[in-house]
């Protein structure tokens, strides 16, 4: 009889004496009769007809799995039920599920506290980036950041089984199986992620009591009929009837108190590790406020690209402009010890910022510091160094640099370049046709990742150079892009000055078809001036891929939020940038059709 306990470990007491009656009287095993009598799995589910794929699906999905499904009551506790409330993906777009939720998040948790497991598939961040029933030891943040890759990184979890190769990945060429995926976590096991470090989860699964809480950035539970489908899409159908399988088996074994416990996945501080063969190119983006009152984070940043030059092969360092407040001999001379620090090390390019200009940095004249407390003498011998539009001048200078088996040019321009300063530029570039091209000015792309148009009245232009009283003629990232980048093999152009949020990307094809990627960072508006944070960009040994990080040497932290650390890569079409395609609801796109990467608010 022991046996028929541990087999019938889901049968009440009372039912077992039943049960080895029936077995004798219709001669079948004990065992055989428990499994028989175990009741089926109850699915209270929430399914819902989205906008996005226009589909459902979890009812039938679960039915076909075992479970025994039910809708859930919208209109009472969830409390008193028993085995997995089943949140569909996109359920968070229904009329109910707010009213929903305000009354009864906190009984969600309840119901799992008893030994039971929530499962809510993806949602739009837009809609609901958290969770709202998250007991307070879990932690989870929706984002935009969609991916066809996946990493299974919790080995032998019944939740992942069929889902990837014997490798531990996998790669749907369309439609995405990561949707709507995860930029924060916290107290979760990652089960499958789009990477390797789990910097962007799919699927995740708390503790909470005797229950789980599982998070899907998934729609594998829109059922759809496979005939006449592609072949990705055929196959993104049978993992979410795999998943359906795997959630009974896992339901069942978290109800029989069998399941494996939760190994919490820490809180990733890197999109990557740095590969042996990569090089780096590091960005400081406004330092004003440092120089003006936090000196100290100035040199942490400079200090730290000093120190790991060797470690990252960090090839060049590019400041953005605003590199003072005011414009003061104090700020300079802070900033002027900090760069310092670089001298011998690493070789760089800096640029003037409008608070870099004019009295009190108001940009009213082009008088500037710069050229006192930076030598030009000192600057035109640093390896690279390759000239300047103006002698003994540094407000407009190209620098040659090799890396990566590529020659590359860099071009730093003054705050509002003038028309003489456009010229200039295109001859020097005429002059280098066999080296790709790096436009460093303070002013260009918009925090909405559109250029700067002046001519653009629907568009927001704050702090354009057009709009302050910098004299002889200045030019906006539109007219830029028109009368120099677009002309040329420029391959990245970066820039500082806007505020918001502080960050920005599109790519656009020049005259040429090459792809332009053009990138926004600025940090001032942070605790502290900006924290110390800086921007990495590795550039892989294969050439075409490169990782854009964001890190802090004062807190020795990168920052992971999907418009911070992302990756591209180069000489493709935008719609071909992995990390940065389309998602629900769609990205938009300027009226050229290229591609305009928007950062989350």
């Amino acid at each position: 009889m022991s046996g028929v306990h541990i087999r019938a470990s889901l049968v009440t007491r009372a039912s077992v004496t039943a049960i080895v009656t029936a077995s004798l009287l219709l001669n079948i095993s004990p065992i055989d009769a428990a499994e028989k009598a175990t009741p089926a799995v109850k699915a209270f589910v929430w399914d819902y007809l989205d906008p996005w794929t226009n589909r459902s699906g979890a009812t039938q999905l679960l039915t076909e799995a075992g479970f025994e499904v039910h809708p859930l009551p919208k209109d009472s506790s969830p409390r008193r039920l028993s085995g997995l409330v089943f949140i569909g993906s996109f359920a968070s777009e229904d009329p109910a599920y707010q009213p929903y939720m305000k009354k009864y998040a906190d009984d969600l948790h309840e119901f799992v506290d008893d030994g039971n497991v929530l499962v809510q598939m993806t949602q739009a961040d837009q809609t609901e980036n958290r969770p709202p029933f998250l007991p307070a030891p879990l932690k989870a943040r929706r984002c935009d950041v969609d991916s066809a890759k996946l990493h299974v990184l919790a080995e032998g979890h019944t939740l992942a089984e069929g889902f990837a190769a014997p490798d531990g990945t996998a790669e749907l060429t369309a439609p995405r199986l990561g949707w709507e995926t995860f930029d924060r976590h916290g107290g979760f096991e990652v089960v499958i992620s789009s990477d390797a470090y789990a910097s962007h989860p799919i699927l995740m699964e708390g503790a909470y009591g005797q229950g789980r809480i599982v998070l899907a950035a998934m729609h594998v539970d829109k059922r759809v009929d496979a005939k006449g489908l592609p072949a990705a899409e055929k196959h993104l159908d049978r993992l979410g009837q795999q998943f359906a399988k795997n959630l009974l088996q896992h339901v069942q074994d978290i109800q029989a108190r069998r399941a494996a416990p939760i190994q919490v996945t820490p809180t990733p501080r890197v999109q990557g590790s740095f590969t042996e063969g990569s090089w780096t190119l590091a960005i400081l983006p406004d330092t004003q406020v440092y120089s003006l009152r936090y000196p100290g984070l100035f040199s942490v940043q400079t200090a730290w690209l000093r120190a790991h030059a060797k470690q990252r092969n960090i090839q060049y360092v590019l400041h953005l402009g605003d590199i003072t407040n005011n414009n003061t001999p104090k700020e300079w001379e802070r900033a002027a010890e900090s760069m310092e620090l670089l001298d011998g090390h690493i070789p760089y390019a800096i640029v003037g910022g409008n608070h870099d200009y004019g009295p009190s940095g108001n940009a009213s004249t082009r008088d500037t510091l710069l050229n006192e407390y930076f030598p030009y003498d000192k600057t035109a011998a640093m390896p690279g160094f390759g000239g300047a539009f103006e002698a003994g001048k540094l407000d407009n200078t190209y620098h040659l640099f090799e890396a990566g088996g590529q020659k590359w040019i860099v071009l730093a321009l003054e705050w509002g370049p003038r028309d003489a300063t456009i010229a200039w530029a295109n001859d020097v570039m005429t002059k280098h046709p066999d080296h790709k091209g790096i436009l460093v000015t303070h002013a260009y792309l918009f925090s909405n990742s559109r250029r700067y148009d002046t001519t653009d009245k629907n568009s927001p232009n704050q702090w354009n150079p057009h709009n302050y009283r910098t004299p002889n003629g200045v030019n906006d990232g539109q007219e830029l892009w028109d009368k120099l980048v677009r002309k040329h093999n420029f391959v990245f152009t970066f820039n500082g000055h806007v505020l918001n949020d502080g960050t920005g990307y599109r790519a656009d094809p020049n005259d040429d078809g090459q792809l332009v990627h053009q990138m926004l960072a600025n940090y001032q508006m942070r605790e502290l001036g900006g924290e110390a944070y800086l921007r990495l960009l590795e550039f892989d040994p294969d050439g075409d891929t490169v990782h854009v990080l964001a890190y802090s040497p004062l807190y020795d932290r990168y920052m992971l939020e999907h418009d911070q650390s992302f990756t591209i890569r180069l000489d493709k079409a935008p719609a071909e940038q992995p990390d940065m395609k389309a998602s629900a609801p769609s990205q938009p796109k300027d009226q050229s059709g290229s591609a305009v990467f928007v950062p989350a608010n």
